[in-house]
């Protein structure tokens, strides 16, 4: 899997928490490592993310882990990396 797609899926599971309140953008994207152009198609994808998760009853870790694991296996189709 090449390091992009890692840094991109980095910057989304950090953006959702940045979405959430727990840290700030800046810190997202300094944990991500990815460039603005492409930590904001990130921002943009936990958006969605984090507005599914906070709609959420019950368990939201678990809303949070389907929809993050969907874009995880888009990344990973894309790749052509399949190790499950």
């Amino acid at each position: 899997m090449p390091k992009e797609n890692i840094k991109k899926m980095t910057g989304v599971f950090a953006a959702v928490f940045a979405h959430t309140g727990h840290i700030s953008k800046e810190e997202a994207k300094e944990i991500s490592g990815l460039d603005d152009s492409a930590f904001e198609e990130a921002y943009q994808k936990a958006s969605g993310i984090a507005a599914r998760v906070m709609k959420a009853g019950g368990n939201k870790m678990d809303v949070f882990l389907d929809h993050y694991g969907k874009e995880v296996e888009k990344w990973m189709k894309d790749s052509h990396f399949d190790f499950l």
